[in-house]
């Protein structure tokens, strides 16, 4: 009977012990999240449309965005990376057409105000990073690869990131039903981004 209980008390000072040392662990090694966002000021969200089968194209980009990075333990694989575009802020250089494609043609602002990205998880490639997660466009949303690289890093908050990909407009909706009136397939499927952006320290919001 004394054995049983020697051994009960022992394996409760080793469990207790182990809980001790994971504990301290986590206090000795803190988790260090860095807040960060684009400085737009110095930043580019840009894309490009193949027009008349490809003769020429149009290019626009949007002014209105916010991109935040939670930037974990200095390992991009541990972080997130999130977005959000006002749809009302694109500007191809053309009012009248810049309000076409805000209309029900096109990107309907009204009804789809907005445009996002969240990563679910970031991968390491030999190229650079893969950001993997959900992209949300004119009331669609799908899973989307998007692949970066680090341009430079200048002190604890100044991250520099680049970025390219394709997306297919037609997969989201966006001026599926759209017909010129003299030419067919007047308007690329395809549309290029291009991302290049800094960061900055985030503020903290304000509590009210």
């Amino acid at each position: 009977m004394k054995t049983y209980e020697h051994k009960s008390k022992y394996r409760h000072l080793v469990l207790l012990l182990a809980i001790s040392v994971t504990l301290l662990s986590f206090i000795g090694n803190p988790v260090e999240i860095r807040k960060l966002t684009a400085e737009t000021n110095h930043s580019t969200l840009l894309f490009s449309v193949p027009i008349s089968n490809g003769i020429t194209r149009i290019t626009g980009k949007f002014n209105e965005y916010t991109i935040d990075l939670d930037y974990v333990d200095e390992d991009f694989t541990k972080s997130t990376l999130t977005a959000t575009i006002k749809v009302e802020s694109i500007d191809t250089g053309i009012s009248g057409r810049d309000e076409h494609l805000r209309s029900a043609d096109f990107f309907n602002t009204e009804v789809y105000p907005e445009i996002s990205f969240r990563s679910k998880r970031i991968e390491k490639t030999e190229q650079g990073y893969i950001a993997i997660g959900e992209f949300s466009m004119h009331g669609v949303t799908k899973e989307i690869q998007l692949p970066f690289v680090i341009t430079g890093v200048d002190g604890d908050n100044t991250i520099g990131i680049s970025s390219r990909l394709s997306i297919d407009r037609t997969d989201y909706g966006v001026g599926n039903d759209f017909k010129h009136t003299a030419i067919e397939n007047f308007i690329s499927n395809k549309i290029d981004v291009e991302i290049d952006f800094w960061t900055k320290k985030r503020k903290t919001p304000k509590k009210e």
